[in-house]
C-alpha cells in the first residue's frame, strides 16, 4: 500500500506544478494582450493656421455722432448700421397698433411684387441655366437653414422662389404674373395711401444709423477722450460715463470710424513699440479682428501707465452698439501649421514630434515662428533634412508611450 501512496503524491505535485505552469502562461499572454491592445496613440492632423500675439485691453468705444430726435410709438424703415443720407425718412410715427401691422403687410407686398416682376424678365434663358439655378438656390436656402443663420433666410428663399419661377414660366407650367401683380398692387397702393399721412422722421445728416435700442448705452466726447492725459482717462474709465438719452429715435454715426481708449502698464505699452497696424475684436460682440491703427501711445512714467488709442475703419450695426467693452488687441499676426504643445520632444537637443508615417513612428524636427500655452505654430515650408521637417496634414503623435524613431506603433 506504501508505493501507491508515494505514486499518488508525486502525481499531486505534477498536477499542481502544470497548473501554475498554465497560470503563469496565462498571466503572460494577458500582460502582452494588455501591452498590445492598451498603448494607444492619439494622433492630430497638422493643419494651416494663423495665430496671434495679442493683449486683453479694457477701454471705451467712441464715434462722432448726432442724436435723432423723436418718440413714441416708431416704426423703423430702416435697418441698425444701414447707410443713409441728408433727409432719408428713418421711422414713422404710428397713432395705433394697427397701423405698424399694415406696414408689414406693404413690406411683404413690396418684396412679392417685386419677385415676380423679376421672374417674367427670363424669356429665352436656357433651361439648363434655369435648372441650375433653381438647384443652386435650393442648396443655399438649405445651407442657411441647417447652419441657423438665420438673418439670411429672407434672401435665400427668396433667390429659390424667383429660380423657381422662372423655371415654370419658360417650361410652360406657368403663365405669367401680370394679374397676379395687378391685384396685389392695388392692395399696396390702398395701404400706402392710409400710410402716407403719417409723421415722420428723416435723418438731418449722412451716416449710420442706429436706433434707441442699438445704439450704445453711454454718451462720450471724443474730444474730451482725446486731449486725456494718461492718467485722465484713467480716471474716467474708473468713474464711467453718463447714460445715454433714451428719450429719441436714436443716432446716426457721421465719421466713417471709430475709436477705443484703453489704459495699460508699461511692460505692456513697451510690446507697442515700432507697431502702428494691429487688429482689433470684441469676443462675443465682434468676434472677427478688424485692421486698426494705432494713432496714441501716450506714455506716463511717474504713474506707471500708459495711453493707447486706436483707430479702425470698418462700421456695423455691431460695432456701433459698442460702449464700455474689453476688446482683444492682436498686436502681430503669424501664419504657418500648428501642432499641440503636447506633442513637443527634445531629442539629442532637438525640438520635435513624433509623426505616424503608416504603423512607423518617426522623429521630426521643428522650428517655431509662435507659440502660447497650448499651440506651436510652425513655417509652411516643411522638407525632410532641414531643420523644420514636419509639413502640412502630418499625422502628429500627440499622446503615446515608448516613442522612439523609427520604431512600429
Amino acid at each position: 500500500m506504501e508505493p501507491k501512496k508515494t505514486h499518488t503524491f508525486a502525481g499531486r505535485i505534477a498536477k499542481f506544478s502544470g497548473i501554475l505552469l498554465l497560470a503563469a502562461v496565462s498571466l503572460y499572454v494577458v500582460v502582452q494582450c494588455f501591452v498590445i491592445f492598451h498603448q494607444s496613440y492619439k494622433t492630430e492632423t497638422a493643419i494651416a493656421y494663423t495665430m496671434a500675439d495679442s493683449v486683453t485691453l479694457d477701454g471705451v468705444v467712441s464715434f462722432a455722432t448726432v442724436p435723432v430726435e423723436g418718440s413714441g410709438n416708431l416704426g423703423y424703415l430702416v435697418q441698425d448700421g444701414e447707410r443713409v443720407s441728408n433727409g432719408t425718412v428713418l421711422a414713422e410715427c404710428y397713432t395705433d397698433d394697427s397701423q405698424g401691422l399694415l406696414r408689414e403687410r406693404l413690406d411683404r407686398l413690396e418684396r412679392t411684387i417685386d419677385l415676380l416682376s423679376k421672374s417674367q424678365n427670363s424669356t429665352g434663358t436656357d433651361l439648363s441655366v434655369l435648372t441650375n439655378q433653381t438647384r443652386q438656390a435650393l442648396y443655399n436656402l438649405l445651407d442657411k437653414l441647417d447652419s441657423a443663420e438665420y438673418s439670411g433666410i429672407a434672401d435665400a428663399e427668396d433667390d429659390f422662389l424667383l429660380a423657381q419661377n422662372r423655371l415654370q414660366i419658360n417650361t410652360g407650367q406657368t403663365g405669367d404674373f401680370s394679374q397676379t401683380i395687378s391685384t396685389l398692387q392695388a392692395e399696396y397702393d390702398e395701404i400706402n395711401g392710409q400710410l402716407s399721412s403719417l409723421q415722420t422722421i428723416t435723418a438731418s445728416t449722412n451716416g449710420y444709423f442706429s436706433s434707441t435700442e442699438a445704439a450704445p448705452t453711454i454718451t462720450t466726447d471724443q474730444t474730451a477722450l482725446d486731449e486725456a492725459t494718461p492718467a485722465e482717462l484713467q480716471q474716467m474709465l474708473a468713474d464711467g460715463f453718463p447714460a445715454a438719452d433714451t428719450n429719441r429715435a436714436g443716432q446716426i454715426a457721421t465719421g466713417f470710424s471709430w475709436r477705443f481708449y484703453a489704459v495699460c502698464n508699461l511692460d505692456t505699452a513697451k510690446r507697442f513699440d515700432g507697431v502702428t497696424s494691429v487688429k482689433i475684436s470684441v469676443p462675443g460682440k465682434q468676434n472677427t479682428p478688424l485692421a486698426a491703427t494705432l494713432v496714441e501711445l501716450t506714455t506716463s512714467e511717474d504713474e506707471g501707465i500708459a495711453k493707447l488709442v486706436f483707430e479702425c475703419q470698418t462700421i456695423n450695426a455691431e460695432i456701433l452698439s459698442f460702449g464700455e467693452e474689453t476688446a482683444q488687441i492682436d498686436i502681430k499676426t503669424y501664419e504657418g501649421i500648428r501642432i499641440s504643445k503636447e506633442a513637443l520632444h527634445i531629442v539629442d537637443g532637438a525640438r520635435g514630434v513624433y509623426v505616424k508615417y503608416g504603423n512607423l513612428q518617426r522623429f521630426l524636427k521643428i522650428t517655431t515662428l509662435y507659440e502660447d500655452e497650448n499651440y506651436i505654430l510652425i513655417p509652411d515650408n516643411g522638407a525632410i533634412g532641414t531643420d523644420n521637417e514636419v509639413r502640412l496634414y502630418d499625422e502628429i503623435i500627440v499622446q503615446g508611450t515608448n516613442l522612439q524613431d523609427g520604431k512600429l506603433l
